[in-house]
């Protein structure tokens, strides 16, 4: 097989990242945009000695999985990639790709609970990160990038998204608007010239809506961007919290370097459900929580329900952000401490923690990567939960783990080949149990794992 050779092949299965599997010859053949059970014409971007990428030019056989995408920007917007392939076959791929990521980068043989989708297919998020751009000034979701294109693709002014809510519609259609009327341009990374950059809004279970801008760091604006929210929370009740920050990196983040000017009460809380009971949560505009309200629910039921939770288990919750999963577990366990980078984060859990009545938890801020300074001496704990960034465990997490020695590891991560890794790193001291996808994000590739590790000799 080489490169630009035409071949037809039946899509078997579908890989992490979202490109079809076929067998062409015993090779493996990843195909782009084709999906499980169609038999489709391909031709080869990239041939080598054991597995060979392609792009679908046309479907000869439909997939039985396959359906009517609901969004008129399908195919164009970057946000969805499978809204055409039925949800119980998206979670059923999900599902086998944890396993077969287990299997071949972590060497075990994981045992795999039911898989846990989504309470919600469509409207599910509660936040949002849009990206300004162009002279006319886009703002929306970046579109797909083609086969074989490289970096991030253009900025589709979005219109219609069926990933979140009408009330974070309307707040975005708002913006659009007014940033327009304002006359000022988007940031541009490459000149670093431009003044909109990001806009994030967040709409949480309890109705409260927050619109965070982020702007470069041109001072002589800011004025311009507090007008803006103010006259926003007038046109729109609904906005609860209007914050400006500006950002002086020319690196694509959505991330407030600096708070230039709050309305508002500057956060939103939310709200899950844990069985008969609620935990509440304060959420700060660069804080970390899940973007699934009832999918947060549901997987960190899942990491209750594997782990070895007692009145008098010590928990060790790293990687806490604002506290979500470590406040979870709180009302039944004896204590929980938490680690976390980002300080504003912490600040958050200490409210959150004060706000619920739970008086067992303690929470600090400073970097595991690093080595966090008590993190060594601390007394030990009988589990630890672990939901590190797509990256992983840090070394010197690992190295943390494998010293303090708790009976149970539970680890949380949204990439499975990083959790792999990571599995097979603790491997010499901690068996694999079991391991369960529980899918937040309905229609995109990605895909949440809870996986519980015992350790050998308990």
């Amino acid at each position: 097989m080489q490169k630009d050779d035409i071949i037809e092949c039946d899509i078997e299965s579908l890989a992490f990242g979202g490109a079809g599997v076929a067998r062409v010859d015993g090779m493996a053949v990843f195909v782009q945009a084709a999906l499980p059970g169609q038999r489709v014409q391909a031709r080869v971007t990239r041939a080598k000695k054991r597995f060979a990428e392609a792009v679908a030019m046309q479907t000869l056989r439909p997939s039985p999985h396959q359906v009517q995408p609901v969004c008129p920007h399908y195919g164009e917007c970057g946000g969805c990639a499978m809204q055409d392939l039925d949800y119980a076959e998206q979670l059923r791929q999900k599902a086998r790709q944890v396993e077969d990521t287990l299997r071949r980068i972590g060497r075990v043989e994981p045992v795999m609970s039911e898989p846990v989708g989504s309470p919600h297919v469509f409207h599910y998020r509660n936040k949002m990160e849009f990206a300004f751009e162009g002279e006319e000034l886009r703002l929306g979701l970046r579109k797909r990038l083609l086969p074989g294109q490289k970096g991030q693709g253009d900025v589709l002014d979005l219109e219609e998204c069926h990933l979140c809510s009408e009330a974070t519609m309307t707040a975005l259609a708002a913006v659009r608007r007014a940033c327009r009327e304002s006359g000022l341009p988007a940031y541009d990374p490459r000149s670093g010239r431009g003044y909109w950059r990001h806009c994030i809004i967040r709409h949480t279970s309890l109705d409260q809506v927050m619109v965070h801008l982020i702007t470069s760091d041109e001072a002589r604006h800011h004025e311009t961007a507090a007008e803006l929210g103010d006259g926003l929370r007038l046109e729109i009740p609904s906005i609860t919290s209007f914050v400006h920050s500006s950002r002086r990196s020319r690196r694509t983040l959505a991330f407030g370097e600096r708070v230039e000017y709050t309305a508002g009460q500057g956060y939103v809380e939310e709200c899950l459900n844990r069985g008969e009971t609620e935990v509440r949560y304060r959420i700060s505009p660069n804080s970390f929580f899940q973007t699934n309200t009832e999918g947060a629910s549901a997987l960190f039921g899942a990491v209750l329900e594997m782990g070895a939770f007692s009145g008098e288990s010590a928990v060790l919750d790293l990687y806490c952000g604002a506290g979500g999963i470590g406040l979870f577990l709180a009302p039944g366990v004896r204590r929980v401490q938490g680690f976390e980078l980002s300080e504003e984060s912490v600040e958050d859990a200490r409210v959150n923690a004060r706000m619920n009545s739970f008086h067992n938890c303690e929470f600090h801020a400073g970097s595991l990567e690093g080595g966090l300074r008590g993190l060594e001496d601390m007394p030990r704990p009988d589990i630890i939960v672990c939901d590190p960034p797509r990256s992983g465990m840090h070394d010197e997490v690992v190295r943390a783990i494998l010293r303090l020695g708790p009976d149970q590891v539970v680890a949380v991560s949204c990439d499975p080949s990083t959790l792999a890794r990571d599995v097979n790193r603790l491997s010499d001291a901690y068996a694999l149990v079991r391991a369960r996808a529980v899918d937040m994000f309905p229609h995109t590739h990605h895909v949440e794992t809870v996986a519980l590790l015992q350790k050998r000799n308990s």
